[in-house]
């Protein structure tokens, strides 16, 4: 056989429209012309109008900054007219301080051309008791002086209580600002905006402080303010009435001096060019009494005499700022609308505006803007954009042309030519490069991706804990601005009666509850004595207490009778001595607590031992009797011995609850009312020198055995009483909260289950002594001293007809012969101990039954089950 040869055929070079630099050529061309048209259409279209709309808010950017310059204006003239009603409400009975610091007050920022006057404007004998009109205002002359203007004090005038920037500071707290409407003052003629401010002293009404804005000043503000945008802007005031307007000049022939200080509406009908405007000022104000109509701080009857007074046509207006300034509403500058105007009269071109509304103020300025400089900016950014947007587009696509040849078709085109020469170790050799450099950029990518993923990790932790911190300085400096608060609110907001009087008996401090129960208002008792406002025997014994504390200079507790319109009542007195640095005696503090409805309980407690003992003896008198007679009837005469047995020891369970009554209540109102004495001790010893960071500490400790003893009330309601609807989950809280101290000394948490809607007709002395007993039990046996975690559950159900208490504890249990023993003395009334005696008084009070549950180590579990109603 001869040598063969394998014919290999020559391999045909491909079209040059076939080949891949061509075809690779082609697809960026029609790539880049469809990115560059599409780039055209997005920059003269979608981005155009990004930048149209940039440009209207950076418009409506500087009207609220030309805004907020004007609200600094503001802030200054309410801080002056604050300022003032502060002087008014210190030195009201001093007119010498106030006519030396009023004027210099007004005098003190220099704005003559903005502030025109001010002042005070009492009620009726508030200042003097002998005027009814007591003003003391000053005006500005000529010369920009200061002068006083008694005019208002005419008695032939109308008088200044029925002005219109008078009535409304009524229903202004203190240190707020009424901004009037425009009007003309009749004594001055001169055209002016007030900001009132009411004068509030001791929880009365004492008037206004006053600080006239002349609208020509204000006007000079917008005046600076008017070429803003190349366009104009004006103000109107609550109201809607022109405050401000762009100065009449050749451009502007329409707001004229006619036009100021009048309805905005009766511009429009003049100008229907602004009909739009004034829609939106309509709809503006629809919305503003929408919302002060939700949750109102006023309704329309205390609003009614004010109402009556007023315009009809600004009634609703005017209630909308008093009741959204009572709700602190808006708190900034609110861009109430934005629209555009197809022809604004004065441009002369289609014209964008803004109208914003300022706080405090309620003014509403409208900003007016022409369109066409934007649009003509919006397009010469935009071509500018287009035209560096192309040239990157066509370098990139050159640079793009070239990395595809260098990466991708000359790469290919080797491995081609070592396919075509049959050079397998280069084409392994440029796969091999190929797979390392992808390789090494994922391991690269990922690494990367690592890395970022760590550290916006690490950024969100930061925030958070910003974030966190802010939260806790906000939470302190509005703790901090309450605190003041609380003391003021603290004597009178306690229910024992508290006064200080002076060395000579003299009355200079009582809280609302002394006022109260004695029925005499507080500044009839302040510098009065005992003799003034008692009875002589009353009088008599606490002057001989007073003595008694300013012999021994250390708290005294008495009883004493007080006169009361239910009669006299009888209270536990604590007199205290109050000192100043030096350690001489000052003044006497008193705090009263009434004890009638205690020593009405121990009474009654007495009465019924007393009638048990007599039941017990007429029934042992019949014992006798019937053994006497009858001998012969053994089984009769031993049911008998029985049922005397558990009369006897029905009396000595209910002997020990009356004990146990006075015992909890002697108990838990001895300690309060020691705490209390040396807390309030302490407080009135703060006025003389005690140091500032115990002050808060001992508010804290009042308020809190104040509540207790609130709470305690609850549970305290007499026998004699009317039964009534018992709340037991509000029950329970105000129980729990009276046992609080005796819990977190035994470190014990309580659960409690409970329906807030389940309610029971039944004795709050039976509900006292079930709860009473049964968590006594726990405390006393349920844990031992090593134990950590001491939990009690309360859970309280119906159950058909009853109603099933359960008490259940996580201690150290019983074992099954103590518990078998204890459940058998429970079913047989045998008086052995707290458990045995509540069972016995259960059964036969309340027709109910106990039982005990118990796995040692682990639960003991006491369940009550008596009938829902009586």
């Amino acid at each position: 056989m001869g040598n063969s040869r394998i014919n290999r055929s020559p391999i045909k070079a491909p079209h040059w429209s076939d080949s891949l630099p061509v075809k690779f050529t082609f697809i960026q061309f029609i790539i880049a012309s469809l990115i560059i048209i599409s780039s055209v259409w997005i920059l003269f279209s979608i981005q155009k109008s990004h930048q149209l709309q940039a440009q209207v808010t950076l418009s409506q950017n500087q009207g609220l900054a030309i805004v907020a310059r004007l609200q600094q204006t503001t802030s200054k003239i309410e801080s002056l007219a604050v300022s003032i009603a502060s002087l008014g409400e210190i030195y009201r009975h001093d007119s010498q301080v106030l006519l030396k610091s009023i004027p210099a007050l007004l005098d003190k920022n220099g704005k003559y051309d903005l502030i025109s006057g001010g002042g005070i404007w009492p009620e009726p004998g508030n200042f003097d008791e002998k005027k009814q009109l007591d003003s003391l205002f000053w005006s500005r002359n000529k010369a920009l002086e200061l002068e006083l203007v008694d005019d208002y004090n005419s008695l032939n005038g109308p008088g200044y209580h029925s002005e219109s920037w008078y009535k409304p500071t009524r229903f202004y707290p203190s240190g707020t600002t009424f901004w009037s409407e425009t009007y003309v003052d009749p004594f001055t003629n001169k055209s002016m905006i007030t900001a009132s401010v009411p004068m509030w002293a001791e929880h009365q009404f004492m008037g206004v402080s006053t600080v006239d804005v002349t609208l020509s000043g204000l006007g000079h503000f917008f005046h600076q303010a008017m070429n803003v945008n190349q366009g104009y802007m004006f103000a109107l005031d609550y109201s809607n009435a022109v405050l401000a307007a762009p100065k009449e000049d050749d451009r502007n022939q329409i707001f004229n001096k006619q036009a100021l200080f009048k309805p905005f509406a009766n511009f429009t009908a003049n100008h229907p060019a602004f009909e739009s405007i004034n829609e939106s000022l309509m709809e503006i104000d629809e919305k503003m009494i929408k919302e002060s109509l939700e949750n109102p701080a006023y309704n329309q009857l205390q609003l009614a005499d004010l109402m009556n007074t007023t315009h009809y046509s600004h009634r609703e207006k005017l209630a909308a700022l008093i009741n959204l300034n009572a709700k602190g509403k808006p708190k900034s500058t609110l861009l109430m609308a934005s629209f555009e105007l197809a022809h604004d009269p004065i441009l002369g071109e289609p014209t964008l505006v803004s109208i914003f509304m300022m706080p405090k103020t309620f003014w509403k300025i409208v900003l007016v803007t022409p369109l066409s400089p934007m649009n003509d900016k919006a397009n010469i950014i935009a071509a500018r954009m287009g035209l560096y947007l192309l040239i990157m587009q066509l370098a990139a696509l050159i640079l793009l042309f070239m990395l595809q040849h260098k990466l991708f078709i000359r790469p290919i085109s080797r491995m081609v030519n070592a396919l075509q020469g049959n050079q397998l170790a280069k084409l392994e050799l440029e796969a091999t490069i190929s797979k390392d450099e992808l390789g090494q950029l994922a391991k690269a990518f990922i690494s990367r991706s690592h890395q970022l993923e760590v550290a916006f990790a690490s950024l969100d932790a930061s925030n958070l804990a910003l974030e966190e911190q802010l939260t806790v300085q906000r939470i302190a400096q509005t703790e901090l601005k309450l605190r003041k608060k609380q003391l003021n609110s603290l004597l009178n907001s306690s229910q024992n009666l508290i006064s200080i009087k002076d060395i000579d008996g003299s009355y200079i401090l009582v809280n609302d509850r002394f006022c109260e129960v004695i029925g005499i208002e507080r500044h009839n008792v302040i510098g009065t004595k005992d003799s003034q406002i008692f009875p002589a025997h009353i009088a008599e014994l606490i002057l001989k207490h007073d003595n008694i504390t300013l012999k021994t200079q250390s708290p005294q507790t008495f009883e004493q009778p007080i006169p009361t319109a239910q009669g006299e009542i009888v209270y536990q007195v604590t007199k205290f001595p109050i000192k100043d640095d030096d350690g001489t005696m000052t003044s006497i503090g008193s705090m009263a607590f009434e004890i009638s409805s205690q020593k009405r309980i121990s009474q009654e407690l007495h009465d019924k031992n007393k009638s048990l003992n007599l039941e017990l003896a007429n029934y042992s008198h019949q014992l006798l009797m019937a053994k006497q007679e009858n001998k012969q009837q053994q089984d009769k005469t031993n049911q008998l011995e029985l049922t005397i047995n558990k009369l006897n020891n029905l009396q000595r369970v209910e002997l020990k609850n009356h004990e146990l009554f006075p015992q909890l209540f002697a108990t838990l109102i001895k300690q309060h009312t020691q705490e209390q004495d040396t807390l309030l001790s302490l407080i009135c010893n703060d006025e003389v020198g005690v140091r500032q960071d115990n002050y808060d500490e001992i508010v804290a400790h009042f308020t809190e055995h104040t509540d207790k003893l609130r709470h305690f009330q609850h549970l305290i309601v007499s026998k004699d009483m009317a039964i009534k609807s018992i709340n037991l989950s509000h029950y329970l809280s105000h129980f729990l909260v009276v046992m609080a101290q005796r819990l977190t000394e035994q470190e014990i948490q309580v659960k409690v289950i409970c329906d807030s809607r389940l309610c029971i007709n039944r004795s709050s002395w039976d509900l006292l002594l079930i709860f009473y007993s049964l968590i006594n039990n726990c405390l006393a046996h349920a844990f031992t001293a090593q134990q950590e975690l001491k939990q009690v559950l309360i859970k309280v159900e119906q159950r058909d007809a009853n109603l099933i208490i359960i008490v259940e504890d996580n201690g150290q249990g019983i074992p099954d012969e103590k518990l078998a023993a204890l459940n058998t003395q429970l079913g047989s009334n045998a008086d052995s101990g707290t458990l045995s005696s509540l069972d016995a008084w259960v059964t036969s009070e309340l027709s109910g039954t106990l039982e005990v549950k118990s796995e040692l180590n682990k639960f003991t579990r006491v369940i009550c089950t008596f009938p829902f109603k009586r």
